[in-house]
């Protein structure tokens, strides 16, 4: 419901009665007080904006006139996307046409005496702008300048555009997931931009530690991630080198190289990488067919393999190990219930394979607190997920929807000093602000 009135507004949904911070609240958790000048599009520096916002600092996004590319991602009203605003809750939003020498001043402006800049550009792109490390640094010495590219400043792939999908394949994580699409090409790991979402986790994480040690020391500082960087780091187990433990990655590797030789499929390839990697897709950490579903089993210990030979009876052969065609037969003539029950009761890990819209009304996900209900300037009431932290001190208790592009523009040039006249000059000029 609206008190009516321009004070508090709340919504009422299947989560109970969230209040939805409006513009202008006072901030509250760990950031409360730290100004953010986000210039940013798409997935990962936008979501590590959001994370930062709902940590309580004031995050201001810069945004084109045209807006973040993302507000166009299947969008479901003009300039608004399930997308978009997914990735932006809690922010201010200024627009600028940074190619203009007047929007560039502005947001010098912006961040001299800003704590923290994040900024997803192409390398060579900040510099034409003026909103590079060295041009601001030199305006403000306190700032924390996070900046985030797809493949790292150097080398060759440095200047190229790249996604998270390009990421994936130039990384092996696509390789590594090992799946295929109907015509045998390799496909992404689609349920969630793996790359994009970690790196803006990273990213903030990074910031954080970055105002840390410019407490200590009253200085900022440039920080740099990549996509590129982080799809290696998820990775770690497998981009290494250790002469005592590689034999088997070896003979992978060999067979691998020996396919390209002879022109193998994509498929044959993938088969010889498993070669490499004995314990992948293992009976005892996998997901099971069921009568009426699916079931994930994550059987690590060994008194939970112990456990599963009391449940599931008939299915280990003579080497102590599951045979997949007796188990496949064993976990269809039961439902996922009743497997999960047995599980439960004999402590083995493991959960129904559930889509992802079916947590809306999860009883673990409400139990814990981990939706909240907003109110969307233009687009209405949703309902969206929380961070996945809290705070006893400071808790994470006010939050709000995406902005509307441009929603701020004209409250932050008169932060500025701008007056009246000359904002709606701007305006009318246009290729500025609009």
């Amino acid at each position: 419901m609206d008190s009516g009135d321009g004070g508090m507004r709340f919504v009422l949904c299947s989560v109970g009665l969230v209040e939805a911070r409006q513009q202008g609240d006072v901030m509250s958790g760990p950031l409360a007080g730290i100004s953010v000048v986000e210039f940013s599009q798409v997935i990962a520096a936008p979501f590590a904006g959001q994370f930062l916002a709902e940590l309580g600092a004031d995050v201001l996004k810069v945004e084109p006139p045209v807006g973040d590319s993302w507000r166009l991602q299947q969008s479901f009203a003009p300039g608004e996307s399930r997308s978009f605003q997914a990735l932006n809750r809690g922010k201010r939003d200024l627009v600028l046409s940074l190619d203009k020498p007047e929007a560039q001043e502005i947001a010098r402006q912006l961040t001299r005496d800003a704590d923290v800049v994040i900024i997803n550009y192409r390398p060579d792109v900040p510099a034409k702008m003026g909103i590079d490390y060295a041009s601001l640094s030199a305006l403000n010495q306190k700032l924390v300048y996070a900046d985030l590219t797809a493949f790292g400043r150097q080398g060759p792939w440095a200047l190229r555009p790249g996604y998270d999908g390009v990421v994936q394949a130039v990384t092996g994580l696509m390789a590594g997931e090992g799946k295929l699409r109907e015509d045998g090409a390799p496909g992404t790991i689609a349920s969630t931009a793996i790359a994009d979402f970690c790196s803006g986790m990273i990213l903030a994480d990074a910031v954080i530690t970055g105002l840390v040690h410019r407490e200590r020391t009253g200085t900022g500082q440039l920080i740099e991630c990549s996509l590129f960087a982080t799809a290696l780091n998820l990775q770690g187990e497998v981009v290494m080198e250790h002469g005592a433990a590689d034999a088997a990655r070896n003979a992978g590797r060999d067979l691998r190289r020996e396919g390209q030789a002879r022109g193998d499929s994509f498929d044959q390839l993938i088969q010889a990488r498993r070669t490499g990697q004995p314990g992948a897709d293992a009976p005892e950490y996998r997901c099971w067919l069921t009568a009426d579903g699916a079931i994930a089993i994550g059987a690590m210990l060994p008194a939970e393999i112990t456990s599963m030979r009391e449940v599931f009876v008939g299915v280990w052969g003579e080497d102590g190990r599951i045979d997949t065609q007796k188990m496949r037969r064993l976990m269809s003539t039961r439902s996922t219930t009743e497997w999960l029950d047995k599980c439960v009761q004999e402590g083995i890990p493991a959960a129904q394979v559930n889509f992802p819209v079916e947590l809306m009304d999860d009883a673990g996900v409400l139990a814990n607190d981990l939706l909240v209900a907003l109110q969307h300037e233009t687009t209405g009431p949703q309902v969206m997920v929380k961070p996945p932290l809290d705070y006893s001190a400071t808790p994470l208790d006010t939050f709000s929807a995406s902005p509307p592009l441009g929603r701020d523009t004209d409250a932050v040039l008169s932060e500025l000093g701008y007056g009246p006249e000359r904002i709606a000059e701007l305006h009318e000029q246009g290729g500025v602000i609009s």
